[in-house]
């Protein structure tokens, strides 16, 4: 399978319990079905918080699925745990594409937005 955003071949790879594809060129991650949900579960909190995402514009490009020949265009998302994060979704076979640095992302919390939320928590109960 080839990257969606380089077009080099991808290599399989585990994240925590997940197998997932990595381009070993643009560090980005290939994932299906439910697994980025299982990996959106898991929060490393941080002293600092340190990203290196694309930039909007790279993000906003139109990629294709890598999974869904002919040139089926993927969707875009923000992601629910980082509005900085925009994914691309195939709606036929429910793959998702994260770009270099945003697994990283929507994973990592500064100590302080993790207070934030350890509030807000403890006020909505």
């Amino acid at each position: 399978m080839h990257c969606p955003r380089c077009d080099k071949e991808m290599a399989p790879t585990r994240l925590d319990e997940v197998e997932a594809a990595q381009c070993p060129h643009c560090e980005g991650h290939w994932l299906e079905g439910e697994d980025l949900k299982l990996l959106e579960s898991t929060v490393n909190v941080r002293l600092f918080e340190w990203r290196t995402l694309p930039s909007e514009e790279v993000q906003a490009r139109e990629l294709a699925c890598p999974r869904c020949p002919p040139r089926q265009v993927m969707k875009k998302v923000r992601s629910e745990r980082d509005r900085h994060v925009l994914l691309d979704a195939c709606e036929r076979c429910h793959g998702v594409w994260l770009d270099g640095g945003e697994l990283r992302a929507i994973q990592e919390m500064g100590i302080a937005a993790a207070l934030v939320d350890a509030v807000r928590f403890i006020m909505n109960d």
